[in-house]
């Protein structure tokens, strides 16, 4: 019965889940129900990736209303996979959220960012399991919505945490806007919602509302993406917001926002590549080389961790764009193995960077001094993360890069390989400071030995493994990957 409801149960439970916590006095049984939601969460994804690993798609008609009138919630591999990625994901954030919110969010409040939490939650997961282009905006608007919320908790510690959430709330109406005007073109045109029947519909459509339709969809998922110079929000939001929130974005939300552009340009407009009539994908590696080499340099000139590490996602929100404008099957798949990748990557390194701003304080780089001495195992995951985002061999960011590398070496794209190889470089100039500052700057004053508080040995310990493992034995990613590209336009896996 769970198994063959897996398909709505995944939204439902953490939908219906969050009033419920957030009418709970405790903090401490608010958390850690939130945490057992999250977890029946993860278990309800894995079932559905174990369904949909030979091929199958699951077909879950709402109300047994059958598509295009009704509803849909179709999961193939890439839907059960990002639900994967999102629920574990939420798992290990929610086992140190309430330890991470001691001294930044007052107690009688917490109970409520638990609740704003899995909605987070469960807005980004129905976006990845919805077959209805509208209900993609609806879950987009749930998660948004909650990431405002989210955001604004941080300022019982730092007040531009109100400014960060309001730059992101502006922008991100925005971004919602023009997505919804672009379906409504489209349903103008096509008379259905379904995205199936939108793809059958698409070839017998006015080529110019098409054209205008699918070009206000991918500037409201670009605003999402962070795509530059529609980057502005991510920043702030990602340094501002409580350390444990700042961490499960950036595991997830551009995460998503990366998966919209696929499956819209991949399913809906049935043109591998493209969106509607226009090659939005020629845009795509111009696009992600400049975010690229402006997150890079301006990770360099950054004198706050946190804020060090969200221009590192841009940047490796470029490499993405890049492997996915480069095109085809290898091209999807690229960009999927870096995607999960770097979720991973970066989950591990913002976790660790939660971990030192529960023990000092604060993220500058000056606090960081004598990091290696005072934090030695969080000092150890932080260089494992950052010799993963430079691409150093055995770690799951050389995977990353080498398959795009390779990729624009088979089609003599110079541009691209001397884009990646150059951005190496300033990466490890960035990563450098990091190092820098936790073995040879000498602290102001001695610091007891306080290392990893136990709430986030698992989480931080595990993403940090996972970062190395992946770089170990990188096949079953990139058979996953290759599985899903090959599902997506069609083609035998």
């Amino acid at each position: 019965m769970i198994a063959q409801n897996a398909a709505v149960l995944v939204v439902v439970l953490p939908l219906l889940s969050a009033p419920l916590v957030a009418l709970i006095r405790n903090p401490a049984i608010a958390g850690a129900a939130a945490l057992v939601i999250a977890a029946l969460d993860a278990v309800l994804a894995t079932l559905l990736l174990c369904q949909t690993l030979d091929g199958t798609v699951i077909s879950y008609h709402l109300g047994n209303w059958a598509p295009p009138i009704g509803i849909e919630y179709r999961i193939d591999l890439l839907a059960a996979a990002m639900a994967c990625l999102l629920s574990y994901a939420a798992t290990l954030v929610a086992l140190f959220l309430p330890v991470s919110l001691q001294g930044a969010v007052s107690p009688g409040d917490r109970p409520r960012l638990f609740a704003a939490f899995l909605l987070c939650l469960a807005g980004l997961v129905g976006i990845v399991v919805t077959g209805d282009i509208f209900n993609v905006f609806v879950f987009l608007e749930i998660s948004s919505l909650s990431t405002y919320v989210l955001i604004a908790m941080g300022a019982g510690t730092d007040r531009r945490a109100l400014t960060a959430a309001f730059d992101y709330l502006i922008l991100g109406a925005t971004g919602a806007t023009f997505f919804v005007i672009g379906i409504a073109f489209l349903y103008v045109v096509t008379g259905t919602l379904n995205m199936a029947d939108l793809g059958e519909r698409m070839a017998t459509a006015p080529k110019r509302a098409i054209l205008v339709g699918s070009s206000f969809i991918f500037v409201g998922v670009a605003l999402k993406a962070a795509m530059l110079p529609l980057h502005r929000w991510m920043p702030n939001a990602y340094a501002y917001a409580p350390a444990a929130i700042g961490t499960f974005l950036a595991m997830t939300a551009t995460k998503v926002a990366i998966y919209m552009l696929i499956r819209m340009s991949d399913f809906v407009f049935d043109t591998p590549g493209e969106i509607g009539r226009v090659n939005f994908a020629a845009l795509l590696p111009p696009i992600g080389l400049a975010m690229l080499l402006a997150g890079s340099v301006i990770a360099v000139t950054t004198k706050d961790l946190r804020r060090l590490l969200a221009y590192s996602s841009i940047a490796n929100l470029g490499l993405m764009l890049v492997a996915l404008g480069l095109g085809g099957v290898a091209g999807i798949a690229a960009a999927l193995v870096n995607l999960f990748n770097h979720a991973i990557i970066k989950g591990g390194m913002f976790a660790t960077t939660a971990a030192v701003l529960h023990r000092r304080g604060s993220t500058r780089m000056e606090a960081l001094a004598g990091l290696s001495k005072d934090m030695p195992v969080a000092f150890g995951l932080l260089v494992l993360g950052g010799l993963a985002l430079i691409g150093v061999p055995l770690t799951a960011g050389f995977v990353s890069k080498l398959v795009v590398i390779k990729l624009a070496f088979d089609q003599a794209n110079w541009l691209v390989v001397g884009g990646v190889l150059l951005t190496s470089l300033i990466t490890v100039a960035y990563i450098w400071r990091i190092v820098e500052a936790g073995m040879l700057a000498v602290p102001e004053k001695p610091r007891p030995r306080r290392d990893l508080h136990p709430a986030f040995i698992l989480p931080a310990g595990l993403l940090g493994a996972a970062t190395l493992g992946l770089g170990i034995w990188s096949e079953p990613m990139l058979t996953l990957a290759s599985r899903i590209a090959a599902q997506m336009i069609g083609t035998a896996p």
